[in-house]
């Protein structure tokens, strides 16, 4: 089975750095791993899309700030530097495997 696995909540404070684990299991060989972001009252964005073989895009809003990369470790942790008051929002991690 397919499965996503990341922490519930996580706080820091404004103008720090946080990093948010996003781990997964396949026996897919290649994967591509999305982070959205969804703000109250707003549907889902893509923050970013990062792929098993290194290569990725950042959505139009999160070019900066936003960093991410498949982990060896099957893990694809999402890192907001120089946080600010409108990052606060839920986060989500999907999976998607290449056939």
């Amino acid at each position: 089975d397919d499965t996503v696995d990341q922490p519930l909540h996580v706080s820091e404070f404004e103008g720090e750095s946080v990093t948010l684990d996003c781990k997964y299991t396949t026996a897919s060989p290649s994967q591509e791993l999305f982070w959205y972001i969804q703000r109250t009252d707003e549907s889902p964005k893509l923050v970013l899309q990062r792929n098993s073989y290194g290569g990725g895009i950042n959505g139009t809003e999160f070019q900066e700030r936003f960093y991410s990369e498949v982990k060896p470790s099957k893990s694809v942790p999402l890192i907001i530097q120089r946080l600010r008051v409108p990052d606060s929002a839920l986060y989500y991690c999907a999976l998607r495997c290449i056939s």
